[in-house]
């Protein structure tokens, strides 16, 4: 049969089971189930993202860059008052754009890689930036016979230029900003020719934190990314104050590509670890 995460053996899957179920002792109610996340399901994937990273690390904030604030003002302040219901919104709004090409899809066909063969390579980028799968752990509950999703952890991937460029929530954002940076003759080069898989939006909640969900996520991607994508690598951002994060990592096999996204606006964005690994 062909080779999958839930049929690999329990020292690779780590929490998750064969049926791709995770039990949480420390939570009552039924286990939560290992799924791919479809439109239905983003404004519950994006309230977990917010709750997780929260509001004012998403939200179009006080930090923005140079370039960031040259496009977005004066609205800027005006989304500042409200950090919690735009970040939600951005969010939601980006999950949207960057599923788009899954909308129509069945499960059969959503980890299939994304249709970017016989495209140039700027066809490809906006392809790749609407063909997003995000996984996550969660389980369905009725609440005042309302619908509701309890999410405990996702995980993104996507294909990426590799010009250790921290990718928006929106891709239309990035495609502006790499624009300029070409305009500019900024030395902002990919390390690759095409574009490679990125893992994103990897967050587990801290109520089952120390589980090794964070590792069991990322080898589902790396499964995903090498025997169904046919890749050879896969890249990711880190920031390197998260001591976790980067330990997390580096245990599983990640190592430092040595370049950052560095033009003159990138402010604080130039300090953020960029991490590729051979698979």
């Amino acid at each position: 049969s062909k080779k999958t995460f839930l049929n690999s053996p329990p020292s690779y899957r780590g929490c998750i089971e064969e049926n791709g179920t995770f039990i949480a002792e420390e939570l009552d109610g039924p286990p939560f189930q290992l799924c791919i996340a479809d439109e239905d399901d983003l404004p519950f994937v994006s309230k977990f993202m917010i709750d997780a990273f929260g509001a004012d690390a998403i939200t179009l904030s006080s930090d923005l860059s140079l370039l960031e604030r040259s496009l977005l003002n004066p609205g800027v302040e005006a989304f500042n008052a409200y950090s919690g219901f735009v970040a939600y919104t951005e969010v939601l709004s980006g999950l949207r754009r960057r599923l788009s090409l899954h909308h129509d899809d069945d499960n059969n066909n959503i980890l299939s890689p994304p249709p970017i063969i016989n495209y140039n390579d700027t066809e490809a980028e906006k392809i790749a930036a609407k063909s997003s799968i995000i996984l996550a752990l969660g389980r369905e509950q009725l609440e005042r016979n309302d619908k509701n999703i309890e999410i405990v952890a996702t995980v993104e991937v996507r294909l990426q230029p590799t010009d250790a460029k921290i990718p928006f929530s929106e891709p239309w954002f990035d495609q502006i900003e790499r624009h300029f940076a070409r305009a500019l003759n900024m030395d902002v080069q990919p390390k690759e020719l095409h574009l490679q898989p990125y893992l994103s939006n990897l967050c587990v909640d801290k109520r089952v934190r120390g589980r090794q969900i964070g590792k069991a996520l990322c080898r589902c991607v790396e499964t995903i990314v090498k025997d169904v994508w046919g890749y050879e690598k896969i890249y990711l951002h880190v920031d390197l104050e998260n001591v976790a994060a980067v330990n997390l990592y580096k245990g599983e096999g990640y190592q430092d590509v040595g370049s950052r996204w560095n033009p003159f606006w990138a402010g604080k964005a130039s300090e953020i670890g960029y991490y590729y690994k051979k698979l």
